[in-house]
């Protein structure tokens, strides 16, 4: 063999090996905090927040929380509607105006669109919602602009959601009385076709992550799917489509359950999997208020129900470790820690090279105002 003959060989081993070695990293920046209440109390956060860009600034907005007294208090659950507008200076966030939505509103899909940040369904004080609303931020009025978008086939909240070109997809989620297992597309270049329901998941499904890759394909990671006398099912299934919804094929197992979680697809060709809950204290809860409700002995009744708090006050938290799976390779890794526990039930929202993950639940019933940025990176291991 020739000496230029080896130099090829040895330069393509190289190149091929960084190629499949380049993978991205996540840099945390120290977290900022939601601003204080109108009371002047510092903000508890919330789960089920919106959350995406619009124009130049990042905004969350609504969600849900216990501000009085937690759950196992008895504390009753409260929708918000204050609104908090972030600019962007040198791979920060600072606040820079707050507003008012014009319903309360948590548990609804947000996507960041070219015309603004779109909130599909979600629910209210009234109910679950079918609405969907276009907010943009008018930085001469430091208020926002609200204007009408077609409205959802039927209620929905807790879905998977993602803009795919200039469609828009949905999958799965809660409806008033049960879980569906529909894809719901809307065309951007025609919306006034609406909704049409474009394909089935391979079982009804909610509180999932529905995201895209730079191809054609749609993925379908985890959720949970809750039941009328038994604990919710968890799933740690990851789902492929490459026909826009109509047809899945399994992907390899997320190596543990995950439900409420948060995700996104970044440029180094990997689903970085930032945090959820695998379900375990969850499922004991459930188990225990199951079992209250059939329970006739009032001090057995109690007794349940006292079990099912203390589990609750003592929750673990849903941990911190990031995981990220190879589209290419096919297999998940772990990627180290998030620097504060790992919020559920909130968006990962990806602004050019930040990361952003805006409050959302780390423990039941217990938010948090913190709001974590990171910045992405390639490098090569």
């Amino acid at each position: 063999m020739t000496k230029q003959h080896w130099m090829g060989v040895i330069v393509g081993i190289l190149f091929t090996g960084a190629v499949h070695a380049q993978v991205g990293r996540l840099e945390w920046h120290k977290g900022i905090t939601l601003p204080a209440m109108q009371d002047g109390k510092a903000h508890i956060g919330m789960a089920g927040p919106i959350a995406g860009v619009t124009g130049n600034c990042f905004l969350v907005a609504g969600g849900a929380n216990f501000p009085h007294l937690p759950p196992w208090k008895g504390g009753a659950k409260e929708i918000q509607k204050d609104v908090f507008i972030y600019g962007k200076k040198e791979g920060r966030l600072s606040l820079i105006a707050q507003d008012s939505f014009p319903i309360a509103v948590a548990y609804a899909a947000s996507l960041s669109l070219p015309d603004g940040l779109l909130v599909i369904g979600g629910e209210t004080p009234d109910g679950k919602t079918a609405v969907c609303r276009l907010i943009k931020y008018d930085g001469s009025t430091k208020k926002i602009v609200v204007s009408d978008f077609p409205n959802l086939p039927f209620p929905l909240a807790n879905m998977g959601a993602v803009v795919h070109g200039n469609k828009i997809f949905i999958a799965g989620g809660e409806t008033p009385d049960a879980v569906s297992d529909q894809v719901l597309q809307l065309d951007l270049a025609h919306l006034e076709k609406g909704w049409v329901c474009v394909g089935k998941l391979p079982y009804a499904v909610s509180h999932l992550q529905l995201l895209s890759d730079s191809q054609n394909g749609l993925y379908l990671l985890g959720g949970r799917k809750a039941h009328p006398e038994c604990p919710s099912t968890l799933y740690h299934e990851l789902w492929c489509s490459t026909d826009g919804g109509s047809t899945w094929s399994k992907r390899t197992d997320i190596p543990f359950p995950a439900a409420a979680g948060t995700a996104c697809v970044l440029p180094d060709q990997g689903i970085w999997l930032l945090s959820a809950d695998r379900g375990n204290t969850f499922h004991q809860v459930e188990a225990l208020i199951f079992d209250a409700k059939k329970e006739t002995s009032p001090s057995q009744r109690q007794k349940l129900i006292d079990a099912k708090n203390k589990l609750q006050i003592n929750h673990p938290g849903f941990g911190r470790a990031v995981w990220r799976y190879d589209l290419k390779s096919a297999k998940w890794k772990r990627m180290g820690d998030l620097p504060s526990d790992g919020p559920v039930t909130t968006t990962a929202v990806v602004w050019g090279d930040m990361v952003i993950l805006p409050s959302g639940e780390i423990k039941a019933g217990v938010r948090t105002p913190e709001i974590l940025v990171a910045t992405f990176s390639k490098k090569w291991d």
